[in-house]
């Protein structure tokens, strides 16, 4: 079983949890939001009543110690996720983009290389055939 605390409790989360809940083998243990009221919604309506649901990030994840975290979060608070994620050596599955600045992605790809600690952006659309024709001809 893989456990996971979802970060972000806003419109995107109910993608995340709709795919989490189609994966034989993942539970959400935890969901987090500067929103109390939003995360316990969220919580009923997904019934994972037996999820620890918080305001504070590492409260939550000191008390469910998950595998992964999902990050739904806004770009500007993504470094903060990461670090806390990291610092609890969980691996750590992020809405795109990564960061608000080129700053904060760098410090975020160095934290998971230092953790030990597969990280990955999704949507990030590096594999569609127009994506990669612009590529190359960027790059020519």
């Amino acid at each position: 079983m893989m456990n996971v605390v979802l970060v972000g409790c806003g419109a995107m989360s109910k993608q995340w949890l709709d795919a989490a809940s189609q994966i034989d083998g993942l539970a959400i243990v935890g969901l987090v939001d500067l929103d109390a009221d939003r995360a316990k919604a969220r919580a009923r309506e997904y019934e994972l009543a037996g999820a620890i649901v918080g305001t504070n990030l590492d409260a939550v994840l000191d008390q469910t110690k998950p595998d992964a975290v999902f990050d739904v979060v806004v770009p500007a608070a993504r470094r903060e996720v990461a670090l806390s994620a990291f610092a609890h050596h969980c691996h750590l599955l992020t809405e795109k983009p990564l960061a608000d600045r080129p700053d904060n992605a760098r410090a975020i790809v160095a934290a998971a290389r230092r953790a030990g600690r597969v990280h990955a952006v999704v949507q990030n659309r590096r594999y569609v055939a127009n994506v990669r024709r612009i590529r190359r001809f960027l790059e020519s």
